[in-house]
């Protein structure tokens, strides 16, 4: 079925689902009770976790628990624990400040669906319910089809990921407009990434996982403060450190889900330097992954060539001669010359912005052969 049809037949059965929103705001939850009863949803209300449990013993049950993290007595994390355990068909639902960040993450290792941050909009929760809804739908269709059809088994399973796809997708989306300097960037990065990984020979699922660790590889950047991200002046210490946490901070939000996973060691790596004084873990050489220090010359080439808050961008051809002084100390001296000398199987999309002057000032045989 469908993404489309799926939407309609939950819209169309928003009057059989029971939602129980959680939180010690009596204010937030009569206003999220109205917004989800317009739309159609069966919905009561807990101020604590106690409560909610209590609530659980109805005949009826909940298809959605939407909880607040931080209330008295049982938070909301103990709460989707426990409720996972007696009720596993509930579809979890945490809300959480932006502060939170870790700790929606370790909700959804506890099980929860998905989280929404606050203050949020409610177009987008109505949407993160319905994909909350379907998910568990999937999942009890997995559980039926397991035993014996692992062709149906393999479709859902693909369904889901391209569903983590699209969210992870939808945070990349909320980071770029936190910080409107980067915007395109993860796009160009994966452009460049690829061009170089072709030249060098790179194929098959080593290619395919360095294509989409290039569009991950800054996620992280989505918990730290926009004050941060567009600051017009040098960053403080405590700022800086802020911004190196990124790389970690990816990895802990994609590594709750299995998809990711071959993922996780480029995307941590990404500002390693060939001689070792990079972060977080200080690798050097061949001791930090191949699509690291493929990504590690795009990101660099993208930023130096992209105006940021607090300097414009640098002519292309500075931008390569830096990269080319920088060649084994920042950058791997066998991956420099493969960056500077691309095969022409890029193929650069309309809605991809280079840099002014790139056609100038790269070697032409980076470029696309005309068609």
């Amino acid at each position: 079925m469908g993404s489309a049809t799926y939407l309609q037949k939950f819209r169309e059965d928003a009057s059989k689902v029971r939602v129980l929103v959680v939180d010690d705001e009596e204010f937030l939850r009569s206003i999220v009770r109205e917004r989800l009863e317009i739309a159609g949803y069966i919905v009561e209300e807990a101020s604590n976790g106690n409560e909610a449990l209590a609530m659980l013993e109805g005949s009826v049950p909940f298809s959605v628990l939407l909880t607040d993290i931080r209330m008295p007595g049982m938070d909301g994390i103990t709460l989707l624990g426990v409720w996972g355990k007696r009720c596993p068909g509930t579809a979890g639902i945490v809300m959480s400040a932006n502060a939170e960040l870790d700790t929606a993450v370790h909700a959804l290792k506890m099980g929860a669906c998905d989280y929404i941050t606050k203050p949020f909009n409610f177009d987008v929760l109505l949407i993160t319910i319905e994909n909350a809804l379907r998910k568990k739908d999937l999942e009890r269709q997995l559980d039926d089809y397991r035993a014996n059809l692992e062709g149906k088994v393999k479709e859902q399973t693909d369904i889901i990921n391209s569903m983590y796809v699209r969210s992870i997708d939808a945070m990349i989306k909320a980071l770029e407009a936190k910080d409107f300097y980067t915007r395109g960037h993860s796009h160009r990065v994966t452009l460049y990434s690829i061009a170089i990984a072709d030249e060098l020979g790179v194929t098959g699922q080593e290619r395919e996982d360095l294509h989409r660790a290039s569009v991950l590889h800054d996620l992280g950047k989505i918990g730290v403060r926009e004050a941060v991200l567009n600051k017009p002046g040098k960053l403080t210490e405590l700022e800086f450190a802020e911004i190196v946490r990124h790389p970690g901070t990816a990895v802990r939000i994609l590594e709750p889900i299995p998809f990711f996973h071959p993922l996780l060691p480029a995307i941590l790596h990404h500002h390693e330097r060939f001689d070792g004084k990079g972060y977080p873990s200080r690798l050097a050489g061949r001791n930090i992954p191949l699509a690291s220090r493929i990504m590690t010359i795009s990101d660099t080439f993208d930023a130096m060539t992209s105006t940021r808050a607090y300097r414009k961008a640098l002519p292309v051809a500075d931008a390569i001669a830096e990269i080319r002084r920088c060649s084994g100390t920042q950058f791997d001296p066998e991956i420099v010359p493969a960056f500077l000398a691309c095969q022409p199987k890029i193929v650069i999309p309309d809605e991809v912005s280079l840099p002014d002057g790139f056609e100038e000032a790269v070697p032409a045989s980076f470029l696309p052969r005309p068609v």
